[in-house]
């Protein structure tokens, strides 16, 4: 009897096997494949789901010999038979016997197992009866959540996605959900983009899960891989936009800045889910195509930062209504005047413009009712209690907002001609208005709407300047006629020193009565009518110095400055309020620019602000970043004294004379602080410990180097000092944002500074090199990080001429989200066989020959050897000749060569000495067996000595600026304990909370 049980056990996972078997070979009888499998049971054979089972196991045995395509027809078969055997029997029997004999197998050596155990879960966790509450049901429920809490931590990056896609189901949403707690903690932290993807794809739409996912799906949209960023996307146009929007002003982030990212994104399939979710979700789907319904809860109580924010998502919104109807528009109702309509106006007009069939005198309103609404509108900013004569306001508190808007707008009218051409009535009339908005003075905010105040007005009288000048000084004179320091003692715009005097004396006055109110010889009341009043000034002088600040930033070379301006940065540079002073230097650099005969007059206070010291670090920051305009400006020659003849104007040399006329426009010599001496300023500052004024000094030189504003004598020098600072950063980033900042900074300016000229990657390189001597003996991990960098970017495949040759081969070897280790383990012959497989092959080699930066790196890792080393020193040279020099060079190298053999004569190390030697027969067979006897260079042991020379020169000055920089080296500890390889994390796809800092938006009061 056992014999013929098993006899037919055996034919039935035989059969079953068969089926199984033509299902994975093709889908197409799937169905008929299915009705067989489910006759066991109409049959009475009570062994059916025990052979589906055998055969599935036997499957699961097989799975690293099978395709992907097989396997996705094998999972989805299984499915399909689950819900059938579940709908025709009324119980997922057949399910949970599968995932009963699966589930032992998920902590199975080979990975593909592990993956195809979690793929059965997903596939099938879906089809279990939810209403089965049993205990056992519970139980084997329990079981499979604890396996999946293990696979999601899988090391296997495909385990870890399809555990994460069949534990979704398991979670609650909510942040006491244990399952939740971990899928947030891997969205966040999870290096692989994929299972970042999939936890974002199984967030369901439940206001639950957005109390626990919001701020991961927020962060996603910042990652640094695309396909996450469009995912976290798709995620939160899932919930209804009431819910956003109340979890935004929540947790105060703003949302507008948040799609403006999205619509800009660098990535298309980004900005098409970011668009799909504006326009079909919250604006079709929630909104009802109601525009006002989307745009008040992110505009309406609150004050919009940056309008370009909000004009981008206006024109995606215009785009959708215009699709439903091609003659769509938002006229400017003055019966419900309110921001959204104000913003969708403004972006309808913007977009009329744009298009060759539009219109906009349809929807701009002539200028005369356009000053009567910016006259309400002023007026219910500044005077609340003022009835408007025109507009209606639907929310009188957005006055400030609408106001905003409506400046901006002077632009659409000035670029369609109508300022020019406006009547004088009109013209004086609004210039009326804004010289009334420029007398106000906020409270919060004392910079409010002077910018663009200014701007207007120089839009108005862009014929007649002599106007601007009239009233900006008029609004100025109002302003300094309300201070109540130059009231009390009849002190004019010119008084400066009386007025600073004076200012010192009541500063003095409060502190006096401070101490009377702690003594009782005078009152509070005193002494806050005196501090009020102090307050009061600061507010109205940086109002004044922001006026004046933005008067000249609309201005250009050429512009006559009233006099009254040099007065006025003259009394703000001698406060005591650090915002007031800040202005004042801006604006003192702006007139620099604007007027060049001021520069050598200005430059020596410039300079004496920004070397101030840490306690007026703010201005000293801003002094720093003015001394480094003028540079950019004005090159560094230009500060020398000159001692050329003087160019003769022509059409031929007007440029020649242009730069010889600046330079001599300062006719005391006395006054220019010269190159040197302003270099020398600015590495001092190198070393400031205020982080302001650092990162000041790191984006000058930054600037100035993209400028090719650096004299070719010291652009290696500056470039060492980079390179060491940014290793520093590199090796001291964590939990360190300043650090990481820096890095970040440098990484970016390095990258595009070596990939953009041949030249500049041939500097950045020799640059690389004076580094490297003066860290090999001082930290060899610090040198080791140092060459590494060197190497990286000094490759030839980064150059833009390189990458124009053939971009996409170029690109297999540049590729960004590529794994590094696996990059260096193919080396060079993955760059050989990119270089020989292109169909631009001759011209690619040609070009990489040309421009192969890695033989002269090597020179100087040889000469270092030559010159001596410690063996960990020794040992870090020795392991980047090996694995990170990639030669393209056709025609071999004497020095080279000349280099490597000093370096085998001076090593007395065997085993070094053997790689050197090995080195050495390398490059001997890459350059045809090319040897020192066959050349007749007499000049090699010139060479080395003037190279040799010039590094020891570089280190000892580099010794006394920066030997603080680099840290000692770490003996290592002599207990015995091997060296293991610490794991390092890859920023390329990685994900890191801390790094990630939201967004805020200001509150309004």
């Amino acid at each position: 009897m056992s014999t013929q049980v098993k006899d037919t056990t055996f034919s039935n996972v035989e059969s079953v096997s068969r089926l199984f078997q033509q299902v994975h070979k093709s889908a197409a009888h799937s169905q008929r494949y299915k009705r067989e499998l489910l006759d066991f049971e109409d049959g009475g054979e009570s062994n059916g789901i025990d052979s589906i089972c055998s055969v599935v196991l036997l499957i699961l045995k097989q799975v690293p010999q099978l395709t992907a395509d097989v396997l996705k027809r094998h999972f989805a078969f299984l499915t399909e038979l689950s819900k059938t055997y579940r709908e025709k029997y009324g119980s997922d029997k057949l399910t949970i016997s599968i995932l009963r004999c699966v589930l032992p197998f998920h902590n199975a050596n080979d990975k593909s197992v592990r993956a195809a155990v979690v793929a059965t879960f997903d596939a099938l966790l879906r089809t279990v009866d939810q209403s089965n509450t049993s205990e056992e049901r519970q139980d084997f429920y329990q079981e499979s959540a604890e396996m999946l809490k293990l696979r999601i931590h899988d090391k296997f990056a495909p385990v870890r996605e399809k555990a994460v896609a069949s534990i979704a189901v398991f979670q609650t949403g909510k942040k006491d959900c244990d399952v939740t707690q971990q899928l947030v903690a891997l969205l966040c932290n999870d290096p692989n983009a994929d299972v970042r993807r999939q936890i974002l794809h199984c967030i369901p739409a439940r206001k639950e899960f957005l109390e626990g996912y919001f701020h991961g799906m927020v962060r996603c949209t910042q990652d640094v891989v695309s396909r996450v960023r469009a995912e976290s996307w798709d995620a939160l146009s899932r919930f209804p936009w009431r819910y956003i929007t109340a979890y935004a002003q929540a947790k105060n982030l703003d949302l507008a800045e948040l799609l403006f990212q999205g619509l800009t994104d660098a990535t298309n399939s980004v900005v098409i889910a970011c668009r799909a979710s504006l326009t079909n979700c919250w604006l079709h789907r929630d909104g009802k195509d109601d525009y006002a319904a989307f745009l008040d809860p992110i505009d309406v109580g609150f004050t919009i930062s940056n309008l370009a924010h909000f004009d981008k998502i206006c024109r995606e919104i215009l785009h959708f209504c215009k699709k439903k109807k091609h003659d769509f528009h938002v006229p400017l109702d003055t019966e419900s005047f309110s921001t959204s309509l104000v913003l969708m106006w403004k972006s309808d007009c913007s977009l009329s413009m744009d298009s060759d069939d539009g219109d906009d005198t349809v929807l701009l309103p002539p200028l005369d009712r356009f000053a009567a609404i910016l006259q309400d509108t002023i007026y219910c900013y500044a005077r609340p209690d003022a009835e408007a004569k025109v507009v209606k306001f639907r929310n009188a508190d957005d006055a400030d907002n609408i106001l905003r808007i409506l400046l901006s707008s002077f632009s659409i009218y000035d670029e369609n001609g109508y300022l020019s051409h406006v009547d004088n009535t009109t013209r004086n009339a609004l210039l009326k208005l804004l010289h009334f908005l420029l007398k106000v003075v906020p409270d919060d905010d004392p910079s409010l709407f002077v910018d663009a105040a200014v701007r207007c007005i120089k839009n108005l009288t862009e014929r007649t300047p002599e106007e601007t000048t009239k009233t900006v000084t008029s609004a100025l004179d109002s302003l300094f006629k309300s201070l109540r320091l130059p009231q009390k003692y009849a002190l004019g715009f010119d008084d400066v020193e009386a007025l600073v005097r004076k200012g010192k004396e009541r500063q003095q006055e409060l502190i006096k009565l401070k101490v009377q109110v702690r003594t009782g010889e005078s009152t509070q009341e005193a002494y806050e009518e005196l501090k009020e009043e102090i307050l009061r000034d600061e507010k109205f002088l940086l109002r004044i110095q922001l006026i004046v600040l933005a008067f000249l930033s609309n201005s250009q070379r050429g512009d006559s400055i009233p006099p009254f301006c040099t007065h006025v940065f003259h009394l703000g540079r001698l406060q005591n309020n650090v915002k007031v002073r800040v202005a004042a230097t801006r604006s003192l650099g702006l007139l620099c620019l604007i007027n060049p005969e001021s520069v050598h007059t200005f430059m020596p206070l410039l300079l004496s602000d920004a070397t101030s010291g840490e306690e007026n670090a703010e201005v000293a920051a801003a002094a720093v970043g003015v001394c480094f305009d003028l540079v950019l400006e004005y090159g560094l020659k230009f500060f020398d004294t000159t001692t050329s003849d003087r160019v003769e104007f022509n059409s031929e040399n007007a440029f020649e004379a242009r730069l010889q006329k600046e330079k001599e426009i300062g006719e005391e010599d006395v006054h220019k602080v010269g190159s040197k001496k302003l270099l020398s300023v600015f590495f001092e500052l190198l070393h400031s410990t205020s982080f302001d004024i650092f990162a000041t000094v790191i984006q000058g030189f930054c600037k100035l180097l993209s400028s090719n504003r650096v004299q070719s004598t010291i652009i290696h020098e500056v470039l060492a000092r980079l390179l060491l600072f940014f290793v520093h950063f590199q090796m001291n980033k964590k939990d360190n944002l300043q650090n990481s900042y820096m890095t970040d900074y440098l990484l970016f300016f390095f990258r595009s500074y070596t990939s953009s000229h041949p030249q500049r990657q041939a500097d950045f390189a020799k640059a690389g090199i004076v580094a490297l001597h003066f860290a090999l003996s001082r930290n060899p991990l610090f040198a080791q990080k140092l060459i590494e960098m060197v190497t990286r970017l000094s490759d030839a495949f980064l150059l833009s001429v390189v990458r124009d040759v053939d971009p996409d081969s170029v690109g297999k070897v540049n590729n960004p989200t590529a794994d590094e280790k696996e990059a260096e383990e193919e080396g060079m012959q993955l760059r050989t066989a990119v270089a020989t497989s292109s169909l631009q092959s001759a011209r690619l080699l040609r070009e990489l020959s040309k421009y192969s930066l890695h033989e002269t790196i090597a020179e100087g890792i040889l000469c270092e050897i030559a010159v001596g080393l410690s063996p960990d020193g020794l040992k870090v040279c020795l392991d980047a000749l090996e694995t990170r020099m990639y030669f393209y060079a056709k025609e071999p190298r004497p020095f080279l060569f000349y280099c490597a053999t000093k370096a085998v004569e001076t090593v007395q190390d065997e085993a070094s000495k053997t790689r050197l030697q090995a080195f050495l027969t390398h490059i001997g067979r890459r350059y045809s067996n090319f040897t020192l006897a066959s050349t007749a260079d007499n000049d090699l042991p010139s060479e080395w000595s003037a190279y040799v020379a010039n590094l020891e020169k570089c280190d000892s000055v580099f010794e006394e600026e920066l030997g603080a920089l680099i840290p000692e080296k770490v003996e290592p500890s002599s207990g015995g304990q091997t060296a293991t390889k610490k794991r390092v994390k890859r920023e390329d796809d990685f994900l890191d909370v801390e790094s990630i800092v939201g967004p805020h938006k200001r509150s309004r009061h």
